[in-house]
């Protein structure tokens, strides 16, 4: 940050001595000022950093915070900004998340569809931070955390809603957790009933974000990363803006890269975190929340040493249409059902598994919830986790939420397809 110049007048009629303490006080008055100003970006400029609008804004605070673990070692936010302290990263702490983010200015384009998005989000924001104003071209590095920090709140009430539970269902501590087989088992904690609150850290470089995925992860990757903190019970979405292969730089694409991915953390948290759902569920999931903000930024999983087979194309729906009437373009549902890793996934599928999904969450959260229950959180009398066959469950649980089993799964869902989607 750059110094004010200050001029010095020069007065010769008159000469003031200091003694050497108040020499060193005013030597450290100056340096503090100094230090003020170069820390003047920690200050929200939208709640000043003050406790009530703060928590107008659903805001607990602005760090420090646990963010994770290493080993079994807890992480603090500040052990993350002193080893990448060349960075001015804002953190926020919300009821469900603790986020972390460092993003540059932003200009909001001239394309109207950016511009309505944008401002809507804003006045939304508005309600909660009143000295936002909702028709700024500049989205600054406070303002993107404001909107991200809302955005995931609003997918967490969202998730709530689909998943047919509230709030109040899940434990609010793990010591609370009394085996009952006559009860309904609903993991750990509060967070989907995991035991501590999602993350998201997102920085704009590649080369700072790896330097986060190496020493606290210990992984050397340029990808998007979900990620399960045993130890503290917390799953993690890190990503960096800045990249060739996963372009995130346009705040819509960020958006989009968030609702597919926490999304996922929040399914896979979902009455606790103890084995992974098969992945034409994970992925069609995802890709549905992220497709619902904006189809021209689409996301893709994919295995170390398996890139994603991606493709840039906006319009799925139009698309899985014309694609139904020829299954040798596309995997047979047994298939998809049996799909282990996200290597075996090809771009039709990827759109195929989305229309699927599309396809069950379109019959309302009563059945999904049934659906849901019937593959996810499976525990024994014991209430230990139970993976096994989870073919099987899913089958079982087609056939008691909605009726289908997996030999006429396609044939009720190229039905719904036809009658649903637009040809163009």
């Amino acid at each position: 940050m750059a110094r004010q110049a200050v001029k010095i007048r020069d007065v010769k009629t008159s000469t003031v001595r200091l003694s050497g303490a108040a020499l060193l006080l005013a030597l450290f008055a100056a340096g503090a000022a100094g230090q003020g100003r170069r820390d003047k970006w920690r200050i929200d400029p939208y709640t000043k950093n003050d406790p009530k609008k703060m928590a107008k804004a659903g805001y607990l605070n602005y760090g420090p915070f646990r963010f994770g673990n290493l080993a079994a070692d807890p992480v603090q936010s500040t052990d993350i900004a002193n080893t990448l302290s060349y960075l001015q990263i804002l953190w926020v702490e919300t009821e469900h998340f603790r986020i972390g983010q460092q993003l540059p200015q932003w200009q909001v384009p001239t394309d109207m569809a950016t511009r309505r998005k944008i401002r809507a989000e804003l006045t939304e924001l508005k309600k909660k931070i009143p000295s936002i104003n909702p028709k700024t071209r500049r989205l600054d590095p406070w303002l993107r955390l404001h909107l991200t920090a809302h955005r995931l709140e609003k997918l967490y009430q969202e998730t709530l809603d689909l998943f047919g539970v509230k709030q109040n269902d899940f434990p609010t501590d793990a010591s609370q957790v009394i085996v009952d087989p006559k009860a309904t088992y609903m993991g750990y904690g509060p967070y989907m009933g995991m035991k501590d609150k999602f993350l998201v850290f997102v920085v704009e470089k590649e080369g700072p974000f790896r330097q986060y995925m190496k020493k606290y992860l210990g992984r050397d990757s340029k990808f998007p990363q979900r990620w399960h903190f045993t130890d503290s019970s917390s799953l993690i979405f890190t990503c960096s803006t800045e990249s060739n292969d996963f372009p995130l730089k346009h705040d819509t694409a960020l958006h989009c890269a968030l609702y597919f991915n926490v999304s996922q953390n929040l399914l896979d948290g979902f009455r606790y975190y103890s084995y992974d759902l098969p992945v034409w569920i994970k992925e069609g999931f995802g890709h549905w929340n992220a497709r619902r903000i904006d189809g021209k930024w689409s996301n893709f999983d994919q295995n170390e040493g398996s890139i994603a087979d991606m493709k840039q194309l906006s319009k799925w729906k139009p698309y899985a249409r014309g694609m139904i009437a020829n299954t040798n373009k596309y995997a047979p549902f047994p298939t998809v059902a049996s799909w282990r890793d996200f290597g075996a996934i090809s771009f039709n599928d990827h759109v195929m598994i989305f229309s699927r999904m599309d396809f069950l969450l379109s019959q309302g959260s009563a059945k999904w919830k049934k659906f849901l229950f019937g593959v996810k959180g499976r525990v024994d009398e014991n209430w230990m986790p139970d993976q096994k066959n989870l073919v099987g469950a899913t089958r079982r649980a087609l056939k008691d939420a909605y009726g289908l089993t997996f030999l006429n799964f396609d044939d009720r869902w190229k039905a719904w397809v036809k009658k649903t989607y637009p040809s163009k």
